[in-house]
């Protein structure tokens, strides 16, 4: 089936043949565009109404149609596709809320996913303006700890015929996915980032770019001193929500890869709490996160061998939402956030803190 590319191309009939693929006869006999959230990813949010054979699959009459339509389509359009595959073929078999999927597809040039809409009533979707309790932060760790140890150190992550598709985190890497990470290195572009307001709050090692290139590298030759398990590789606030019953739920899986675990502890824990609220509970969120991991039959690393990973991985954090495109992240949710990832880079005396020698 052919997957539209523009807004416009979701029709009626896209609709209901998108959905007749799991739901057989299912016919949408209205549509109404409510709302279009850009993004990375698009998504459209719909009221629908259907035919008798969609009111007995039960399917919701609001839905969220995601997938690339935006300026930047081409450049992201593995994030789309990669989401459509996991949706297809890994969210059935994860047992972490996310978003109740009705249709995964992907071809050469797009993907998308048809799947319910969380405005709905008694879904609260997460803020980077408003961090988390210590008992949510708790919740969402071991949320974390629930998706890591169910393929962790797999086989099957190797497998072709299995999930040797999902790609390897990889903070810089060498090849053309790369090519955003080191644009954003350049120094003219660099020089632009400094001048945001998002930067004013960030100690000086974390605005030097040469200490940070250099705390990349070095995360990189780190990647490969731990199991490599599913991550989600993006697990901040804005990619978070908490359902009616309060379970944790997560958001946007175009980044899903196999990779460190404490990629995600340490973008998470840095990202979603006040920092003097994390001063005073990460410790013991650490170690709920890695009960849950022997809970769930997982021998977890040593608290201390823990807490170099998570150091380590600070600076991917710091990074990325130091040179977040405003198109991508509007400018008060990155003021918001890159200085929550510098200050546990100065509290840790993480790199690229670290590694920085000042001028004088």
């Amino acid at each position: 089936m052919a997957l539209p590319l523009t807004t416009d191309e979701i029709t009626k009939a896209w609709l209901s043949d998108a959905l007749s693929e799991r739901y057989p006869n299912v016919a949408v006999t209205s549509m109404t565009a409510r709302n279009t959230l850009w993004g990375t990813g698009t998504k459209i949010l719909l009221d629908v109404t259907y035919n008798q054979a969609g009111m007995a699959a039960g399917l919701p009459t609001r839905l969220c149609v995601k997938g690339g339509f935006a300026a930047h389509r081409e450049e992201m359009l593995f994030l789309y596709q990669l989401e459509a595959r996991f949706f297809a073929e890994l969210a059935p078999i994860l047992d972490i809320r996310m978003p109740r999927c009705f249709y995964a597809g992907c071809d050469s040039d797009q993907g998308i996913v048809i799947m319910e809409d969380l405005t709905d009533d008694g879904i609260e979707i997460c803020r980077v303006q408003q961090p988390l309790t210590r008992a949510q932060a708790a919740d969402f760790l071991i949320a974390l700890a629930t998706l890591h140890a169910r393929f962790w150190d797999s086989p099957a992550l190797d497998d072709p015929a299995k999930l040797g598709w999902l790609v390897h985190h990889d903070p810089l890497p060498d090849d053309d996915w790369g090519a955003y990470g080191r644009h954003q290195l350049q120094p003219e572009v660099w020089a632009q980032y400094m001048a945001r307001p998002r930067a004013l709050a960030l100690p000086a090692a974390c605005r030097d770019r040469e200490a940070m290139h250099a705390a990349l590298q070095a995360l990189r030759r780190f990647r490969d001193s731990s199991p490599d398990c599913l991550i989600h590789a993006d697990a901040h606030l804005g990619n978070l929500f908490i359902d009616a019953d309060g379970r944790p739920g997560f958001l946007d899986w175009q980044s899903a890869r196999k990779g460190h675990w404490a990629q995600d502890v340490s973008y998470f824990l840095f990202s979603a709490l006040d920092p003097l609220d994390r001063r005073a509970w990460e410790r013991g969120l650490v170690c709920d996160y890695l009960d849950a991991l022997r809970q769930r039959g997982v021998t977890p690393p040593h608290e201390e061998e823990a807490w170099n990973a998570i150091r380590a991985h600070i600076v991917y954090g710091l990074f990325y939402w130091t040179v977040n495109p405003i198109e991508w992240q509007v400018e008060v949710n990155n003021a918001a956030v890159a200085p929550r990832f510098a200050w546990a880079a100065v509290d840790h005396d993480a790199p690229p803190v670290s590694q920085w020698v000042a001028s004088g």
